[in-house]
């Protein structure tokens, strides 16, 4: 179990990434360029699948790309 100040941290990193994704989606709804829809309906997979990856605590991210690095 984790406690103290950081116990939320890994659910704010999934709030994160779940809102961005909703974010993309919703620009993809609302653009007219059908390259940019594709685009941005891909980058949203990508960032759910970040967030699935955090909520399972994978061992390995799918897009390492979208986590930045921490340092202790």
């Amino acid at each position: 179990m984790v406690t103290g100040p950081r116990c939320f941290a890994g659910m704010v990193d999934l709030f994160y990434y779940r809102d961005r994704a909703n974010h993309l989606r919703h620009l993809a709804d609302i653009t007219w360029q059908h390259d940019l829809e594709l685009s941005l309906r891909s980058l949203a997979r990508d960032y759910d699948e970040t967030a699935d990856d955090l909520e399972v605590g994978a061992s390995e991210i799918r897009h390492p790309e979208l986590v930045p690095d921490v340092e202790d």
